[in-house]
């Protein structure tokens, strides 16, 4: 996956920072739109770090809240955001949909339906602005249709995925590298358009994979339910479909068609966040990894804290000692 370093996103350009929330708020709102902030610590502070790059119908921002932070916007209506947390964690909640986001995982907010975020400290974000005329404009020459109905996330782990990173990183540094005064409108329009294609095709599910998990067959809803459950046994996968009433075939089909992944997938996934759940609540003197991980099912630790470090964007060691 293209490695995006929190230092590196716009260098050189201006950087706003403010540790009070109203100032904070004032900003964003200006920016993108109205929204309700509010710090989810006892303290009622923020350290805001922002960097921004606009142009034409597209934009590039930094933003770090510094704080654990609830966010609750009015709507966009007409813009779409992709946001990358560069390390950490945050939510996405959208009616009875959730999207877990992390350096692997962006979340795609929604223009047209209400929805709120947490963001964990120390999850600096990489956000995409695209204008929902532009991202229309291309849905209309690359399918024929302007009315676009996005996801709520976007795995970035995979091939498509890994090419839209890669569009914003072209993007980003044609941005940077010279004003837009300088650069060739053809240049400025094609990169723009690249991005916003690698958008979409990211965000394009298979045939008859369903965009809210609330429309999720119940054989995969069911799935998930059991794996939260025993998520510390040792499951097989033949166990799992056993438990299900069903072949391990079958199984293995309906969750690559509805969510990509496969059973062992989904389990390692569920068993990383409950690992992460622990280690942020825990005290480094009263905990350690090791026995985390074990607890959580991972016997091999140099595999528990690579595939963490791949999944948060930080060591378990990291959460342990917040």
């Amino acid at each position: 996956m293209v490695r995006i370093l929190p230092r590196d996103v716009l260098r050189g350009r201006p950087t706003m920072a403010t540790t009070d929330v109203d100032e904070a708020h004032a900003k964003i709102a200006e920016l993108f739109c109205g929204h309700e902030l509010a710090p989810r610590t006892r303290t009622s502070s923020v350290n805001m770090k922002l960097r921004s790059l606009h142009r034409a119908d597209v934009g590039i921002e930094y933003l770090d809240y510094g704080a654990d932070v609830r966010i609750a916007p009015e709507g966009l209506q007409d813009f779409h955001l992709v946001q990358i947390p560069l390390a950490g964690h945050a939510t996405m909640q959208v009616g009875q949909s959730t999207v877990e986001s992390s350096p692997a995982l962006a979340s795609v907010p929604p223009i047209d339906r209400p929805f709120s975020m947490s963001w964990d400290g120390g999850s600096p974000h990489l956000i995409v602005y695209v204008r929902r005329t532009a991202l229309e404009r291309i849905s209309t020459q690359l399918r024929g249709e302007g009315d676009v109905d996005l996801g709520y996330g976007m795995d970035l782990t995979t091939a498509a995925g890994r090419a839209f990173l890669r569009s914003v990183v072209e993007l980003h540094d044609d941005m940077i590298s010279r004003p837009q005064s300088a650069a060739p409108v053809f240049l400025q329009g094609l990169l723009a358009d690249s991005m916003v294609s690698r958008l979409l095709m990211a965000m394009e599910p298979p045939a008859s994979l369903p965009r809210d998990v609330d429309t999720e067959s119940r054989l995969v809803r069911e799935c998930r339910e059991l794996l939260e459950r025993h998520a510390f046994e040792e499951l097989t996968v033949p166990d799992i479909a056993e438990c299900l009433g069903v072949s391990v075939r079958t199984l293995q089909t309906a969750l690559r068609a509805e969510t990509g992944a496969t059973p062992s997938d989904l389990l390692r996934s569920i068993r990383l966040d409950r690992a992460r759940e622990i280690l942020l609540e825990a005290s480094p003197r009263e905990q350690s990894v090791t026995a985390v991980a074990e607890l959580c099912g991972f016997t091999h630790q140099g595999r528990f804290s690579a595939l963490y470090l791949k999944t948060f964007g930080e060591l378990p060691s990291e959460s342990l000692r917040r």
